[in-house]
Order: C-alpha cells, then sequence, then structure tokens
C-alpha cells in the first residue's frame, strides 16, 4: 500500500535510550528490530482492517536540543486480505440480502431465521472487531515507553498487530 511515507516523533531522551526503547517496542509489538549505530531496519506486523501485512521501515534516531527525533520511513510494505473473516462477511451479506428481500418474495419467509442469524454473526464476529495497527501507533508506543514504567506499558498493550 503505502510505500515511503514517513512518520516522526519527538522524545525526550537521548539516541541510545531511545534505541533502547525501540527495542522493547519491537519486541511488545512482535516486530523484528535489526539495529544499527543511530538508525536500523524493522519488520513491523501491521492490520488495516480487513488487511494484514508487514511494512519494511527504515528507521532513524537524530539528536536535537530537547532529546530526539524518531524518523520512520516504510520502504515496502506487502499485505494480504484475511480470508476467513471474508468468507465470514459473504455469508453475512448473503444473509442480509435475505433479510431485505423477503418482503417482495415471500417464499424467502422460511430461510428468514438462519438469515438473521448469519447476518448478526458476521457484525459480531467480524465488523465490530475491525481495528488497525500502523507505524504510527509503533512509533507512538516508543513514546510512551520512554515516559512510562515498562512494566504499567506491557499490561497495557495488547500485543501489536496479531493478537
Amino acid at each position: 500500500m503505502e510505500t515511503n511515507s514517513q512518520h516522526r516523533v519527538e522524545v525526550q531522551a537521548d539516541p541510545e535510550t531511545v534505541l533502547r526503547s525501540l527495542a522493547s517496542a519491537a519486541d511488545l509489538w512482535g516486530a523484528d528490530w535489526q539495529p544499527g549505530s543511530s538508525s536500523g531496519v524493522l519488520l513491523l506486523p501491521v492490520v488495516r482492517g480487513l488487511w494484514r501485512g508487514v511494512d519494511r521501515c527504515r528507521v532513524s534516531v537524530l539528536p536535537t536540543s530537547s532529546g530526539s527525533v524518531v524518523e520512520l520511513t516504510v520502504e515496502q510494505s506487502r499485505q494480504w486480505v484475511n480470508r476467513s473473516a471474508m468468507v465470514v462477511l459473504l455469508f453475512g451479506g448473503v444473509g442480509g440480502l435475505i433479510v431485505a428481500l423477503w418482503p417482495f418474495f415471500p417464499g424467502l419467509m422460511p430461510l428468514l431465521p438462519v438469515a438473521v442469524v448469519l447476518a448478526i454473526a458476521a457484525w459480531l464476529l467480524v465488523v465490530a472487531r475491525l481495528r488497525n495497527s500502523n507505524p504510527e501507533d509503533f512509533l507512538k508506543l516508543v513514546a510512551e515507553i520512554e515516559k512510562s514504567p515498562s512494566s504499567t506499558i506491557e499490561d497495557k498493550h495488547q500485543g501489536g498487530a496479531y493478537e
């Protein structure tokens, strides 16, 4: 999807501390962090609605007068659709179609209870649980690690893109 998109966050810490917090955030997120001297490569799992994928990002930490700036550039993005969710949505759509059409086609009346269950199940299993996790969320996690003790971050964080 988006390639070469850039994200930044300012952190009130020196670059070495920020690099350590990047490694901690990558562990919490389930990402693969390959550090360098003041930069590194990050393989970041992402979720965008029904799409899942991995973003290959170049991360650099630049010192500033008030701390550091973390710049994350998405170099490559690979995504695929969540097929099981699509199948559930397809059945839910068929159920919704039957619910909408039964007044015009009375022969569909015997299918109405099953159609209602399919439509509600699609909502509860897929649509109500859609979420996003992207590079900006990862950078927010890095900044949050700098501000808070690590034990409270681990308690609040849900585990990145695949949980």
